[in-house]
């Protein structure tokens, strides 16, 4: 098998390939053991011709046999079947995820044995396959495997790959089957703590005296039913020998700006690239803690912005936003727009550049 997954072609050519395929195109190839079942045969018809020996002619025939009854019985197995597949709501570039491939059998009186579903999409072969060892007639099983999205953006699938050694192993022959689909990558989540946003952080941002979601610490007070299990301060709750949570005080504004500079220099290189990736799953980090401690977030780039999302609402609009933004050239890109001068604003970016856009702080969205 993984003598197979090396020799494959790269995948955006197999993708195309797959899409000029004809539906009832069949592969096949001999595997290890086939191989030394051929060579035996060979063995034997050699042998049976110079003896004249009618055991050996007999043995030689069974032999045939058996291989042009694995032609015939694998293509039983795997014509009449239909595959789909189940993609997940949410997916972040670097972070598995599980896609179920529901298969079923469409012929009316034969089972499907032995069956190998791979999932084509253009990031790379299937770190593993769906195997299905029977199906019955007009029935329908499902699996799920897992894949790791490499970017952000849009993922394409293309098809799956039907595959079966049934019933001898002699030889492994698949299909393809074109069912092109999307999925939408989320950017990368940084681990908790790795953004600094108070460091480049501006606006209306002053703790009040409202106990609620905020950086600045209230005091601390026993455990209540409902509490976030995140607030408990485990050290003072070991001194105590009771839970103790972490009261903090309400920021005063409760919106969060996010600013992301996408301008490309023009002699930009790959390091580049990787400090602008990072820079979008800082946003998208950042996007949804904000979210979480109760502010409506919004993410603005040169020339274009993200919806509002309001809090408690769900962070699909904006993460949407920053799986599809694109680097754009300096020489074209256009300036931020106006956001709320209530607004707390977080820069991301090459601070040279965005210290160009702090002028647009006086200005109130139009």
């Amino acid at each position: 098998m993984a003598e197979l997954i090396l020799t494959q072609p790269k995948p955006r050519a197999r993708a195309s390939r797959l899409r000029r395929e004809q539906p009832w195109r069949r592969h096949l190839r001999t595997t290890r053991e086939g191989k030394a079942f051929i060579m035996v045969t060979l063995g034997v018809g050699v042998a049976a011709f110079n003896t004249g020996n009618n055991l050996l002619f007999l043995i030689l025939g069974f032999m045939l046999s058996l291989i042009v009854l694995s032609g015939v019985m694998s293509e039983t197995v795997i014509k009449g079947v239909r595959v789909s597949r189940a993609l997940p709501q949410r997916a972040f570039a670097g972070k598995t995820c599980l896609i179920e491939l529901v298969l079923k059998n469409q012929k009316p009186r034969s089972p499907s044995y032995s069956l190998e579903i791979e999932d084509i999409a253009e990031d790379g072969p299937t770190e593993r396959r769906c195997y299905f060892l029977k199906v019955a007639p007009g029935a329908e099983q499902s699996a799920a495997y897992r894949r790791t999205p490499k970017t952000r953006g849009t993922l394409q699938f293309s098809g799956f790959r039907v595959a079966t050694r049934y019933p001898f192993g002699i030889f492994e022959k698949w299909r393809t089957l074109s069912a092109p689909s999307e999925l939408l990558v989320y950017p990368a989540l940084l681990e908790a703590g790795a953004v600094d946003e108070d460091a480049r952080s501006t606006g209306v941002d002053a703790p009040t005296h409202r106990v609620g979601h905020g950086a600045e610490i209230a005091g601390l007070r026993g455990y209540e039913t409902g509490d976030d299990a995140r607030s408990i301060h485990w050290k003072r709750t070991a001194s105590l020998g009771k839970l103790v949570v972490v009261e903090r005080q309400s920021d005063a504004s409760s919106q969060l700006t996010i600013l992301i500079d996408n301008a490309r220099p023009e002699r930009a290189d790959a390091p580049w690239d990787a400090t602008f990736e990072l820079a979008v799953s800082e946003a998208a980090t950042l996007a949804l803690a904000s979210l979480h401690r109760g502010l409506a977030v919004e993410v603005l780039a040169r020339g274009s912005r993200s919806p509002l999302v309001l809090a408690g609402a769900l962070p699909d609009p904006v993460l949407r936003f920053l799986a599809l933004l694109p680097a754009v050239s300096a020489d074209q890109a256009q300036g931020f727009g106006s956001y709320s001068r209530a607004a707390r604003v977080v820069r991301i970016g090459a601070p040279a550049v965005l210290a160009a856009t702090r002028a647009q702080e006086q200005e109130p969205r139009a």
